[in-house]
């Protein structure tokens, strides 16, 4: 088995590049700079989610309810604050956020991860980048169940559910978010990552020259699809998570000894997830002051912007209540029960 850390390492930097491209996809929406590839962040990330929870649980056996704890206590909070903090902000600033008006039964589906649909039609919650959310903590959901089961089976079973999910959205035609959610091919791209760190903890991914040819492949495709303009949801299980797993595989492969220690990359890869559902809104209130930019401009503010608050979401906010959370937990844990 290779060094964990190190290999870990560099999922973070992919985690700051998948971030950072979800940031220059919806910046160069404002003036109309087609970057849809940039969207195909949320792919890596969900073949990293599917590789980690693997990994973790590999290292480190875990009871199903401490799992799910463990999640919530690592995704719940950020996110409840950043949906809040945009309600709260789009009642008292009407005119920063004029396009958000929700009632209290949306705003509440959102904090719990019920997929609905919003006035547009579209199944978003409340802070649109929380619509990837729906399919963690349904994918989380499904991961705490088959912990229940021995170690061996749980790869099997998994494959198992959300191949039959995925087949039951293919052959019914039901209405309705929660259907269109929980069947969607796109949590393939979970298991695709299972996968994946079962090859990695048993040495079974190609060398290094592979790996590097796998990284470039990956990205290849995605500038092809970006230049040709092709994109279909149905299919973005493999258009985007294919080259997805790829760049992810590859960059294992090529890792031992490969990309060295880059700082800000570890810092960007830490703040992902605060750069991720806080840059919807900092893109937001850029193109207000600064939409005069020239696009390629503009969308590099963004970058910078979006780097520097997620950065210090995560230092001020993210980690520190997380570690509280945990350490809530843990003395809780220890606490003598009554007999």
């Amino acid at each position: 088995m290779a060094d964990n850390s190190r290999q870990l390492l560099e999922i973070q930097y992919l985690r700051a590049l998948a971030a950072l491209a979800v940031v220059a996809y919806h910046a160069g929406q404002r003036p109309g700079l087609p970057f849809g590839i940039g969207a195909a962040g949320v792919d890596v990330f969900f073949v990293i989610s599917g590789f980690v929870m693997w990994i973790v649980t590999a290292q480190r056996p875990i009871t199903p309810l401490l799992f799910l704890r463990n999640r919530l206590v690592r995704i719940v909070p950020l996110y409840w604050c950043a949906t809040l903090g945009l309600v709260v902000l789009a009642a008292a600033v009407p005119a920063l956020i004029p396009n958000l008006r929700p009632d209290a039964e949306r705003v509440l589906m959102s904090l719990f991860f019920v997929p609905h649909r919003d006035p547009l039609g579209d199944i978003h919650p409340v802070l649109v980048p929380g619509w990837t959310l729906n399919y963690e903590m349904f994918f989380y959901l499904l991961f705490a169940l088959v912990l229940a089961l021995p170690r061996a089976v749980q790869l099997r079973a998994m494959t198992a559910i959300l191949g039959a999910l995925v087949l039951a959205g293919l052959v019914l035609s039901l209405p309705g978010p929660l259907f269109a959610t929980y069947t969607r091919p796109l949590l393939l791209e979970f298991l695709a990552g299972m996968w994946l760190a079962e090859a990695w903890l048993a040495g079974r991914l190609p060398g290094r020259a592979a790996g590097l040819a796998m990284m470039l492949l990956g990205c290849a495709m995605l500038v092809a699809l970006q230049v040709t303009g092709t994109y279909s949801d149905p299919w973005r299980v493999v258009i985007w998570g294919v080259p997805s797993l790829l760049i992810v595989t590859g960059t294992l492969a090529v890792a031992p000894g490969g990309l060295g220690r880059l700082p800000l990359a570890k810092w960007l890869g830490d703040a992902s997830y605060s750069i991720y559902l806080t840059h919807q809104l900092v893109v937001g209130l850029m193109w207000k002051g600064f939409g005069w930019l020239p696009g390629i401009g503009f969308v590099a503010l963004c970058l910078v912007a979006s780097s520097i608050i997620g950065i210090a979401s995560f230092h001020l906010l993210e980690r520190p209540v997380t570690e509280a959370l945990k350490r809530l937990g843990k003395r809780q844990a220890a606490t003598p029960q009554p007999a």
